[in-house]
């Protein structure tokens, strides 16, 4: 769920349709440039620098706080982190100065601007999964907690982050202190980890040598929640509403802001 699979690698979906949308400008612009529009392959790579460092940038603008104490998160572009529309206003932006000074080219470049967006949008909009989609609720599932009672998540008094995680994966690893920050910083939304297929003493002495605190950890060894969730690849966060219908989803490892995204739609 959330994500594309093609071997060993896993895509989320989000950045699959992206891809999908500068496959279709860049591929467009190299093809007609071959039929004697040259110019137009030098647009399409500008075109696709610039919609990338965009919408990078404008997610950094809209999360400026975090990325002000944290500069070097702002290269961290494997946590995902992207404004699309600032992308495309970035893009369109040099589109219009190539425009400007090529006109005879306005009409392929437009033509290809809105292919690209409509190849990245599209799908986005018609095949990402959405609430009420079969396994897209908190499963009726009761994990133990490594300390601490029984957890039955379709049960949980607020909205819910579910983290789909293992000790042997090094993005989970990296990913954790934002975790027990967010839940220390957000108490009204349930925070969970829940480990996939490891032993209770396995996670605790990780979590110990580590110097991570144990709350919010569940323990899932026959890997139910991954299951029931179709997770295809870990990590994966889940976010789920009060009701218990699932309102986003985040394949790969995650930044604050990212997560912070997250919690606010659970609310």
């Amino acid at each position: 769920m959330g994500a594309l699979s093609i071997g060993p690698l896993v895509l989320s979906l989000d950045r699959a349709y992206a891809g999908v949308g500068f496959l279709v400008l860049l591929a467009g612009a190299e093809l007609l440039a071959r039929r004697g529009r040259p110019e137009l392959a030098t647009w399409g790579w500008y075109a696709a620098l610039a919609a990338f460092v965009g919408a990078r940038l404008g997610f950094v603008l809209e999360n400026l706080d975090f990325y002000r104490s944290t500069p070097g998160a702002v290269f961290a572009i494997w946590q995902g982190g992207f404004a699309p529309w600032w992308g495309i206003a970035a893009a369109a932006l040099v589109s219009l100065v190539f425009a400007l000074r090529l006109p005879a080219l306005r009409g392929a470049m437009a033509g290809l601007g809105l292919a690209a967006i409509a190849a990245w949008w599209i799908p986005s909009g018609l095949l990402t999964p959405v609430t009420g989609a079969a396994g897209a609720a908190l499963p009726t599932l009761t994990l133990a907690s490594l300390d601490g009672p029984e957890t039955r998540l379709d049960r949980l008094p607020t909205g819910a982050i579910v983290n789909v995680w293992a000790t042997w994966c090094p993005p989970c690893r990296r990913e954790l202190p934002v975790f027990f920050a967010a839940a220390e910083q957000h108490p009204d939304v349930a925070v969970l980890l829940v480990n996939q297929r490891e032993s209770a003493a396995l996670v605790r002495g990780y979590l110990e040598g580590a110097g991570f605190p144990s709350a919010g950890v569940l323990l899932d060894p026959d890997g139910a929640v991954g299951s029931t969730l179709r997770v295809v690849g870990l990590p994966t966060t889940f976010a789920f509403d009060a009701t218990g219908a699932l309102v986003d989803v985040h394949v790969g490892e995650i930044s604050a802001p990212a997560l912070a995204a997250m919690i606010a739609r659970v609310r």
